[in-house]
């Protein structure tokens, strides 16, 4: 049996890291979240994750800045982006060249598209190691 993937997700708000945390534990990842992006880091050193969700925008350390971070203890680990802002590939072509367009994902986006996607992320070939890093734009809607 494969062991279960490990998630840590980064937002400074509550409850995105709420419904992604149970989002993602509800379909059999470990998660760890946090809303200070430092507390974070310092967690992301004392474990492996197989995939890291960022939120872009937050005070302190932002979700690029936390990435570069995140990329000299681990050049191998997925990471994808979350935001409610806009975005436009070519603002974000420099700093992640080899990223296909279709792994950056509008909001809203359905829970059961949401774990497509991070399904696709977590399972895709490691052929590329070093340039894997999948920026992917997604945000679940809260059901209920």
């Amino acid at each position: 049996m494969d062991k279960m993937k490990k998630i840590l997700i980064v937002d400074d708000e509550p409850d995105v890291c709420f419904v992604l945390e149970e989002l993602f534990s509800e379909n059999g990842f470990v998660v760890d979240s946090f809303e200070n992006p430092t507390l974070a880091l310092e967690k992301f050193k004392a474990h492996s994750y197989d995939l890291v969700v960022l939120d872009i925008k937050m005070p302190e350390l932002n979700g690029f800045a936390l990435y570069r971070q995140i990329k000299r203890f681990n050049k191998e680990v997925k990471v994808c982006f979350i935001t409610a802002g806009e975005i436009y590939y070519d603002e974000y072509s420099d700093i992640f060249p080899s990223v296909p367009t279709k792994y950056f994902i509008r909001k809203p986006i359905e829970n059961e598209e949401l774990m497509k996607r991070i399904n696709e992320i977590i399972t895709a070939d490691e052929t590329d190691a070093n340039n894997n890093a999948t920026a992917t734009k997604v945000v679940c809607r809260q059901s209920g």
